[in-house]
This record gives C-alpha cells, sequence and structure tokens, in this order.
C-alpha cells in the first residue's frame, strides 16, 4: 500500500498493511532546508524544498500545507511579527474594535499575496506527492478568525452582547472560510484541518456554544466543497464531542494529547477517524528513547480501533526538536505495525 491508500482505507475502515502515520511537520521542512523563515512563509517553492526533506526525514503518511493561520489575519489587514524559528503571529489586530467593522473587508484569494502563497503550497504539494500521500490543508475556523481581527476580548463581548456585530463578524470570516477553503480543494487537498477553539464550552458558556455557536459552523461547513477534519484547537476535545460529532462534511477528529481514543470513540462512534495524540509541541523535552515508550504505548492504545491514525497534536513540531527523537517516532510507529 501507498500512504493514499493506507490512510483512505483507515477512512474506510477496510483493513491496511500497517497503522497509518503523520507529524505536523511544516515548519520543521525550513529547519532541514537551512531556510529563513520570512522565506519560507513567503515563497511556495521553498515550502515543497521543506517538505521534500521532511518526506526523506519521516516520510508521513499525510503531508500539511503551511501552519501559518496568521497570513489569514493579516490579508485583513492585522499586523504580524515575524519570527526566526517560529511561524509568524497577529501583534495588532485589524480594527481597533467593534465600533470600527467598517474598516474590515474580505480579502481575495486571487489577490492577497499571503493566500496565493497557501494556495499555490498547497498545489505544488498536491502536484508532487498528491498520488501518493493525502494532502491535508490548514485554515482558520470561522468562530476563531474574529478573535485575530478585532481581539479575543472584543470578539467575547460581541458573542455575549451584540447580536449585530457578532452576525457582520461571523459573514465576513465564513465567507472567507468556504473561499480559501475551495481554492484548496482546487489546489489538490485532500481534506481540511480546521483547528476550533471558539466551540469549546470551557471557554465560552454552554447556553452560547449549543444555540449559536453550533448551528453557525453547521452553516459554515455545509458550504465547504470536501472533507474536513475537526482539530481540537489547543484543548481537550473528548469532553464535548457530542456536540460537534454531528457537523456538516466532518469526516474525522484530531484530538489532544489528553484526550483518550477509546472515550472519543464511544462519543463519536464507529464511523468517524481519529488522530493525534502524541503532544508534538513537548517533543523538545524527550529523549529518543522517552519518545519511542511513549508513542508504542499510544500505539497499543489504537490497536483495537481500526479507525485511528497516530498523529501529534496542537500546533508544529518546534524548530528545537531534534532529528533523533523525531526519528524515534517513526521507528516506535513501524516496529508497533510489524508485530
Amino acid at each position: 500500500m501507498n500512504s493514499l491508500e493506507r490512510v483512505f482505507s483507515t477512512v474506510k475502515g477496510d483493513p491496511v498493511d500497517r497503522r497509518a502515520f503523520s507529524l505536523v511537520l511544516s515548519l520543521y521542512g525550513a529547519k532541514l532546508t537551512n531556510c529563513p523563515l520570512s522565506e519560507y512563509y513567503a515563497s511556495p517553492e521553498k515550502y515543497l524544498a521543506g517538505q521534500r526533506a521532511v518526506v526523506e526525514l519521516a516520510d508521513p503518511d499525510i503531508l500539511f500545507t503551511p501552519f501559518a493561520l496568521p497570513l489569514e489575519a493579516r490579508a485583513f489587514g492585522c499586523t504580524l511579527k515575524q519570527f526566526d524559528t517560529a511561524p509568524p503571529n497577529v501583534i495588532r489586530p485589524a480594527c481597533k474594535g467593534l465600533s470600527d467593522l467598517a474598516a474590515l473587508h474580505a480579502p481575495s484569494v486571487t489577490d492577497d499575496p499571503g493566500l496565493r502563497y497557501l494556495v499555490e503550497a498547497t498545489r505544488l504539494l498536491a502536484h508532487e506527492f498528491g498520488g501518493d500521500k493525502p494532502i491535508a490543508a490548514l485554515l482558520t475556523a470561522p468562530m476563531d478568525l474574529p478573535a485575530l481581527l478585532v481581539s479575543i476580548g472584543e470578539w467575547i463581548e460581541a458573542l455575549l452582547f451584540d447580536a449585530d456585530k457578532r452576525d457582520e463578524l461571523f459573514r465576513l470570516a465564513s465567507d472567507h472560510f468556504v473561499a480559501l477553503a475551495t481554492s484548496f480543494f482546487e489546489a489538490g487537498a485532500s481534506f481540511v484541518v480546521i483547528p476550533v477553539m471558539f466551540a469549546n464550552p470551557q471557554l465560552l458558556t454552554p447556553k452560547l456554544v449549543g444555540e449559536y455557536v453550533i448551528p453557525a459552523l453547521a452553516r459554515a461547513f455545509s458550504r465547504v466543497p470536501g472533507p474536513i477534519v475537526f482539530h481540537h484547537g489547543g484543548n481537550p476535545l473528548v469532553s464535548h464531542l457530542g456536540l460537534v460529532r454531528d457537523l456538516p462534511n466532518v469526516v474525522g477528529f484530531a484530538l489532544d494529547h489528553r484526550d483518550s481514543f477509546a472515550q472519543a470513540r464511544a462519543a463519536v462512534g464507529e464511523g468517524p477517524v481519529l488522530l493525534g495524540n502524541l503532544s508534538g509541541p513537548h517533543l523538545p523535552g524527550l529523549s529518543p528513547a522517552e519518545a519511542y515508550v511513549r508513542t508504542r504505548k499510544i500505539m497499543s492504545a489504537l490497536a483495537c480501533d481500526p479507525r485511528s491514525i497516530f498523529c501529534t497534536s496542537s500546533a508544529d513540531i518546534p524548530w528545537s526538536t531534534p532529528p533523533e527523537t523525531i526519528k524515534a517516532v517513526v521507528a516506535a510507529v513501524l516496529d508497533a505495525g510489524q508485530e
């Protein structure tokens, strides 16, 4: 089996030759190719070269497009800060607050350089690897983008107290979300991965999540022309999987490293794929031997679940992670598959 056959057999619940796996190594490609991040997050060709190096190092079954969600916020007018060993981040929102929403305009996917970069990187990955490996495209959830555009505090204020501003922001974010997701699929993405924070009852009131957030997400997801993986967004997901398991077009859930596969499976039933749950951001703190043991433990937990895929959770595997640690994770996955 090649990776494409392995992953999609897992999705269907068919037999596979070994457990499919992936690691979120979108940033790490820059380290492997010694590419400055200012170039890596602007040149699709540089990104492709980085992912070639990732394949040479780890040969994961799924490749990711750039995990650089702030580029979407920049397209609306946010100011970013560049880092030497981490993706860019938002340091100034696009407008001064809810009274300044008239300054916000939905960007054009074809005209904005950052959005063009994301789509073209997807196209290059799909052209070179799409016949062998699924391409997972990352983009910002329509419930989360407004927090970048007006600040987290202003977005929560709109959610709780200002329905008109809430609806206006969500309309802008949803239209952008659907346009970018559609462009990713047209470029060859196999599925899109959506980290979602503002559907978590630990962050918002359960009443607000149930009565407003989930229906709004359902409307946005129903407009996406392809499969979606719902990502935990940095928080444990199992406790509220019941709220999101029936969202349109969702074929899988990426779990937090603190989530239990067994509990997640009980919550969603047999159909969806589950991915996770080794913490990528914690890998620099593990020796290769520790990473190997921890991965083997996770693989044992997955042994009875044919619709699960081993993957690192949360954000990118950090720049400071030794290659030997990454190789140890891969060795543990492959060794488990031979038993």
